[in-house]
């Protein structure tokens, strides 16, 4: 006979599990308490004002939605995913109800510093409740054990290396060498490879930490490069956060632009601002990169819904690998955001655990995410399930041929598709009401696509980006020099005729010419790239052959890859029809944008590879492990990791900084294209600050080189309608605008124009400015002419 002893605890003692609990609920709230204090009284506790500010707006936020069974039925990495997301969509919603309601209640400063604070107690209040109501059983004991040396020794690697990237960056805007950040990359390529040695004996969370963590080294090492606003895009992205900074209020009717309808670089940063008392550049510098990098740990969480850890890995590896992530992505802030939520739109479409009733709501809110962040990201995205509907919807190989086995390996496919005619229109009635009857700035989209209709009617005059050469089977793009002679007759047309009132007359501007100039030359060979040539091998041509061979081979495998998804029955059934009519959704968009004009200047062939990669980088990895079968089943798989990480090696510019001859890179040199063209010194800071300051200049207009969108507003609470900005180029410069040379002109005489997409230098006729205007400021490094 058994008898069953039961403890009873006494009244009011909680078991300990709870009790921890409430422990960390009282350490939680002290530590919201004083955020709250310390933002609402401006202490400024340098890095622990700012850490503990983006710990209590974001963070938090997101561990709490973490912890709650909404994400149930989901990994690790695909919690995090969502509950990132989740996160960022709330802040910009609930910051735009701020927005819309606070000054009817008398508030008309909705998101100045107390509203902001106020907003972000009743999120985690919220989010706090809902939890309560919803818990996970989240087993947080199972999962934290203790790190294997394996483990470590990669940790050790990854944190090393986001340490080195932020000292080779300073290092560079100090003047100094390249040393430091070599070391990072070098650090970054070891890890790497450390870790794919390792990847079976290493855990799935900490190899979603290490790839966190390597891929913000590299986002760093590009977005800290210069103590100011840095890159492209960003210049419009910061000046229409400045502008609802300065107001403390969103209104698109302050700026009716499409940059100022993204939500992420308006009200988002604005809301981030409010808490972490930091410069403004470094919103997007730092905080920003920090949200981006988990990305690519998402898009390895979407490689292992159907492959090994292995193929898991590389997928990661190329997308981070790719040029346009390290080198232009930290410039494209909103869309940054926006790919976090393709990425998680993704994961929701796959989900095999979810009812199809549960995914479609779940994709409809990251579709809102998408459309509030960027605009053309999420024309990118609904093309790409129109197309993968419409492949369903033609059969690809009947259902039968997908379906999977019970004892299929990794993640359930989900058995009925996500995407219906249904779920397509829902989207697009958000993209209409956001981008035309909300924000009124769709009329590019409009336009765009009329090109289009036009070009495959075959009637478009349009030009093409040169970054279509990478394509396999792209049509060829302009030489340079027509291209700026093609500019030269579009800014006459555009100007309105020969010799309109205020502008150079066409006798004078046929006596300057702007022949174009090699402003990046390579290089110069160091040591190892002499020994290489003296030993035969040609550095400059390899490095180019290297480039090239990397663009046309991940093609070649990506194409390689859904052969063998169609062909082989065992990774058909695997993956699913779903996935895969998704992946010729995402090539064939990315198909359209190569082919067609207009589309791969406005839109970016690149930057629309790097979304395609969120989808096909598994599949890459697939075609180039196909590509290597007749190695046998040792060496093909080693062969395919060698061919990732040589290429790894090549595009982050490791290889070519270590031989010399290629182009620099901004993440490495102070010289290069990128640095020419966007690369902010001191003296135009100075400059800018000299021009703000003096009365009507954008009534009179302001002129300057590519970089104009940091001219916007001279003063950001006083916007204009009439402000006149466009480049310096002759055919463009009025009598009456001021002028802007940047510290590349000043000190080379050459300048660079926007055309088709690309940055072209030209020599600029000096003369033709002298004779035509008054040089009015000088510091040494910047001018300004009247």
């Amino acid at each position: 006979m058994t008898r069953t002893i039961t403890r009873v605890r006494g009244p009011g003692i909680p078991p300990p599990a709870s009790r921890a609990h409430d422990w960390a609920g009282i350490a939680c709230a002290a530590l919201i308490a004083a955020v709250n204090v310390s933002v609402i009284a401006r202490f400024r506790l340098p890095f622990l004002e700012p850490a503990l500010g983006f710990w209590f707006l974001l963070i938090h936020p997101a561990y709490l939605l973490y912890t709650t069974s909404a994400w149930r039925g989901s990994a690790a990495a695909e919690r995090l995913g969502y509950s990132l997301a989740a996160a960022l969509l709330l802040l910009m919603l609930a910051g735009l109800a701020a927005n819309t309601f606070l000054p009817l209640l008398g508030v008309q400063r909705p998101l100045d510093t107390i509203p902001v604070v106020v907003l972000g107690d009743t999120l985690t209040a919220a989010l706090y409740l809902f939890r309560r109501q919803y818990p996970a059983r989240v087993r947080w004991r199972t999962r934290l054990q203790p790190v294997e040396p394996a483990e470590s020794r990669l940790l050790a690697g990854s944190g090393l290396s986001v340490a080195l990237a932020v000292l080779g960056a300073n290092r560079l805007n100090n003047g100094a060498g390249d040393q430091v950040s070599l070391v990072a990359l070098g650090a970054i390529v070891i890890t790497l490879l450390l870790l794919l040695h390792a990847r079976r004996r290493v855990r799935e969370g900490v190899i979603a930490v290490i790839l966190y963590l390597l891929s913000l080294a590299l986002l760093l090492m590009t977005s800290l490069r210069g103590w100011y606003v840095t890159g492209h895009d960003i210049q419009a992205e910061y000046r229409v956060f400045q502008l609802t900074q300065a107001h403390a209020r969103w209104d698109i009717s302050y700026f009716r632009d499409a940059y100022n309808a993204c939500l992420s670089i308006t009200i988002l940063p604005t809301e981030l601002a409010r808490v972490v008392s930091v410069d403004g550049p470094y919103i997007y510098k730092v905080f920003f990169q920090v949200i981006f990098a988990a990305c690519p740990v998402l898009v390895y969480a979407i490689a292992r819904r159907y492959w090994s850890r292995s193929v898991g890995i590389l997928a990661a590896v190329y997308f981070v690998g790719f040029p346009t992530f390290f080198t232009d992505m930290p410039f494209l802030n909103r869309q940054e955001i926006a790919f976090l939520f393709v990425c998680v739109a993704i994961l929701l479409i796959t989900h095999g655990g979810w009812a199809r009733q549960r995914r479609r709501p779940a994709l409809l809110a990251a579709a809102i995410g998408i459309e509030l962040s960027h605009y053309s990201t999420m024309y990118l995205f609904l093309g790409t399930l129109v197309v993968a509907w419409a492949a369903q919807r033609g059969g690809a190989l009947g259902r039968r041929c997908w379906r999977r086995r019970a004892d299929g390996a990794h993640v359930t496919t989900a058995t009925w598709p996500t995407v219906g005619i249904g779920s397509i229109l829902m989207l697009a009635v958000i993209t209409v009401l956001w981008g035309e009857l909300a924000t009124h700035t769709a009329g590019s989209a409009v336009s765009d696509a009329r090109s289009a209709v036009s070009a495959l009617a075959g009637h478009s005059g349009s030009t093409r980006s040169g970054n279509v050469s990478y394509g396999l089977l792209a049509p060829s793009a302009e030489s340079p020099q027509t291209a700026v002679n093609a500019y030269r007759q579009a800014t006459v047309q555009q100007r309105g005729g020969a010799a309109p009132p205020g502008y150079a007359p066409a006798s004078v501007l046929a006596r300057y010419r702007t022949p174009v100039v090699d402003a990046a030359p390579a290089l110069p060979l160091t040591s190892v790239g002499g020994a290489l040539t003296a030993a035969g091998i040609p550095v400059d041509g390899l490095n180019i052959l290297m480039r090239q061979a990397a663009a046309k081979g991940e093609q070649v495998f990506i194409g390689v890859g859904l052969i063998a998804m169609v062909m082989a029955r065992r990774l058909r059934r695997q993956v699913g029809q779903e996935f895969f009519c998704l992946c010729v959704g995402a090539t064939a968009m990315l198909a359209i944008i190569t082919v067609l004009p207009d589309l791969s200047g406005d839109y970016g062939i690149l930057r629309a590879f790097q979304g395609a990669l969120i989808l096909v980088a598994p599949v890459l990895v697939t075609g180039s492990l196909m590509a290597f079968s007749p190695l046998g089943r040792r060496w093909g798989p080693r062969a395919a990791a060698a061919v990732c990480v040589g290429i790894f090696v090549s595009t982050t510019g490791l290889l070519p900084q270590i031989t010399g001859g290629y182009p620099a890179q901004l993440s490495l040199n102070n010289s290069g294209s990128y640095y020419n063209a966007y690369y902010m010194h001191p003296q135009e800071e100075a400059a800018l600050g000299w021009l703000q300051k003096e009365p009507g200049v954008l009534p009179d207009g302001v002129q300057a080189e590519n970089y104009t969108d940091q001219f916007y507003f001279t003063s950001a609470p006083d916007v204009t309608r009439g402000q006149f900005l466009v480049d310096i180029y002759p055919s463009l410069v009025r009598q009456s605008s001021w002028l802007f040379l940047s510290y590349f002109t000043t000190r080379t005489g050459d300048a660079g124009v926007a055309a088709n997409g690309d940055i072209i230098t030209y020599a600029y006729p000096m003369g033709f400015l002298r004779d035509r205007k008054n040089l009015v400021y000088n510091n040494g490094g910047a001018e300004i002419y009247r």
